[in-house]
């Protein structure tokens, strides 16, 4: 069972509006006006993990924890507010649609099916959010925000693992991408961490020109400064850009429903503050959150609410992309 399932009942005060009750997108081919700001869906990808795991109950668990927040924040800095800070309501600023889950996306063929819903929902939205699931739905998110533009691509991936690996696992995701045809040269990789990795990996990504932003460097240099340099290299071939989120990547006291993390990693707040950075890009059309196994939480549900913050964090670096 998951924590969310086992949570006591929400509190109910019309006053404090909770978020996350969005509706389904409209058929496809409908009006002009069925496009969506923000689209998320599920991806509840788990069977080929290298570790046993239920991230396929993660989708839900998040939706659930997404109710236990508002969509209401202060935004320092945001465009067209008054001095030096602009309250949002993301609920209002932006339209976002839930699309559900996609079936059984871990077999060859529901991945090419979850491919092709991937690629129509992100051509109707300005961000498409992908909830794992396991690393594996990285590799239909990111060739369903491509499309056809796969050659001029980029990806992004917040990581403590190459994920380089042989075979097909939610180890192998990038390896698997840039075997499809994404240029590793617009690969970049941050947060990647000792002890979480091998020589055989850390060459391979090397021998192909990926660009990696070690956890130490992250201790040392401004989070905004380090996206940058992402986005510009990623951003080279002037095609979308694809962000990987493996939660994974951050401390494990903070990750504890992550099979991989570990102590030392990223803590909250700097993975939701990058996450908004990089939502705020144009360039950026996608974002998956991943690695998450909901059944495998702390009692508190600090992983899935942690998840659940980063849907928040990309809608709010959305909405300053728009100006809203």
């Amino acid at each position: 069972m998951s924590t969310a399932a086992a949570s006591p009942p929400l509190a109910h005060d019309p006053s404090w509006p909770r978020t996350g009750d969005w509706p389904a997108p409209g058929p496809a081919g409908g009006r002009s006006d069925e496009r969506s700001d923000l689209a998320l869906v599920g991806v509840p990808t788990s069977r080929t993990s290298l570790s046993p795991s239920a991230a396929h109950e993660t989708p839900a668990a998040i939706r659930a924890a997404l109710r236990r927040y508002s969509s209401h924040l202060v935004a320092p800095g945001h465009p067209g507010g008054r001095g030096a800070e602009a309250e949002l309501v993301l609920d209002e600023a932006l339209r976002i649609v839930d699309a559900g889950d996609l079936a059984d996306p871990d077999t060859e063929e529901g991945e090419r099916a979850a491919c092709s819903r991937l690629a129509e929902l992100a051509a109707r939205s300005e961000l498409l959010v992908a909830l794992g699931g396991d690393n594996a739905l990285t590799v239909p998110a990111a060739l369903g925000v491509a499309g056809d533009a796969l050659d001029t691509a980029g990806l992004i991936t917040l990581d403590a693992h190459h994920d380089l690996r042989d075979g097909r696992s939610n180890g192998s995701p990038v390896r698997r991408l840039v075997e499809a045809g994404l240029n590793p040269r617009r690969i970049v990789q941050i947060g990647i961490a000792d002890f979480a990795n091998s020589r055989a990996y850390r060459q391979r990504a090397r021998d192909w020109g990926i660009t990696v932003i070690h956890r130490e460097e992250l201790l040392e240099r401004p989070l905004a400064e380090i996206a940058a340099e992402a986005l510009h290299i990623a951003g080279a071939g002037g095609g979308p850009i694809h962000v990987d989120l493996d939660v994974d990547v951050c401390d494990r006291s903070v990750a504890p429903g992550c099979p991989a993390s570990i102590p030392g990693g990223l803590a909250a707040h700097e993975l939701r503050r990058i996450t908004r950075l990089l939502a705020a890009d144009p360039r950026v059309r996608g974002i998956d959150i991943a690695e998450v196994d909901a059944a495998a939480d702390a009692p508190d549900g600090r992983t899935v609410r942690l998840a659940a913050l980063l849907v928040l964090e990309a809608a709010a670096g959305l909405a300053r992309r728009l100006g809203r």
